[in-house]
């Protein structure tokens, strides 16, 4: 019984793709916050790992993410979203975006979005 439970709210807290999360894809999240966010270690290393030297540009001695190579100033709205139709936009690096983009929305947004969306239990 115990272990249908724990396999019950595994699923239910289970990473899905863009689209299929009740996200309504309006970009308003990553306008807002995009130039105010910090990457984790876990971010850095796996980003390393990757080889992705274009996220890793963006990244300063601070941390702070997403930041012009050119002249260090934080840049807002982030720079890897993806218009894909008039109303409708998506995050360039959604497979290896930052653990803060993962975890959004936390708790303290009341699990909703900016457009009002519940997107998680």
């Amino acid at each position: 019984m115990l272990e249908a439970l724990n396999q019950l709210l595994r699923g239910c807290f289970k990473r899905k793709t863009p689209g299929k999360t009740g996200c309504a894809c309006c970009g308003r999240c990553c306008e807002a916050f995009g130039g105010h966010l910090h990457a984790s270690a876990r971010d850095l290393a796996r980003w390393e790992h990757e080889s992705r030297d274009d996220l890793l540009k963006h990244v300063n001695r601070l941390d702070w993410i997403w930041v012009d190579p050119e002249t260090k100033k934080l840049l807002d709205p982030c720079p890897f979203i993806k218009q894909i139709a008039d109303n409708k936009k998506i995050c360039g690096i959604y497979e290896t975006r930052p653990d803060i983009c993962r975890d959004y929305p936390t708790l303290a947004h009341g699990h909703r979005c900016l457009s009002g969306g519940f997107l998680k239990m």
